[in-house]
């Protein structure tokens, strides 16, 4: 296991890293940080880690793709948002103590590529795509659910995204068929193969 330095200010946050890599296997003899992303002085923590020759992993918090690649110009390897899964976890803890880098978007493009969670998912699938046609409320009693909590959902859709607020719920539509869900072969492309 590589030598990992949990930096937070909450145990829990401590307790959950060093629970996660516990099973990591030693992989190179680097020291890494794991840094809180909500600390309210991560720029300076960075620095600091930096300085002292630890390959530092950001994890936590919903960076904007500007702030993580201010981030890695202060020399962070990687960054992990907090909806990302322990797998996702772990594959950037060894690749950062293998002295590789972590990103959830391409940096060239900026974009990024943070998952949308299940209920985000179903929340998004419904109301673009199944039921289209039907006002919002209407959508979140369908699923069972306050039209708050669709609301929120539908919102953390479009950041996630990068669609801002005011746009259509068509062009939201299209932008999620195009961006989540894959092109479904049509009839005639598998009825060719056969």
């Amino acid at each position: 296991m590589p030598q990992i330095l949990v930096v937070s200010t909450h145990r829990q946050f401590t307790a959950l890293i060093h629970w996660a890599t516990n099973s990591l296997p030693a992989v190179s003899s680097g020291r890494v940080a794991v840094v809180d992303g909500t600390l309210p002085e991560l720029e300076a923590d960075v620095v600091d880690l930096v300085h002292d020759s630890y390959r530092v992993l950001v994890y936590g918090g919903l960076l904007h793709s500007s702030r993580v690649l201010r981030l890695m110009d202060l020399g962070v390897r990687g960054y992990v948002p907090e909806t990302a899964t322990l797998p996702v976890l772990l594959a950037a803890v060894r690749s950062i103590a293998a002295d590789g880098t972590h990103l959830p978007f391409d940096p060239t493009t900026g974009r990024n590529h943070v998952p949308l969670t299940t209920a985000e998912e179903v929340a998004a699938d419904a109301y673009f795509l199944t039921d289209e046609e039907l006002p919002r409320i209407e959508v979140a009693k369908r699923l069972g659910i306050a039209d708050s909590t669709l609301r929120n959902q539908l919102a953390s859709v479009r950041r996630k995204l990068g669609i801002p607020p005011q746009a259509s719920r068509a062009a939201v539509a299209r932008r999620y068929r195009a961006t989540v869900r894959p092109a479904a072969p049509s009839r005639q492309s598998i009825e060719s193969r056969l």
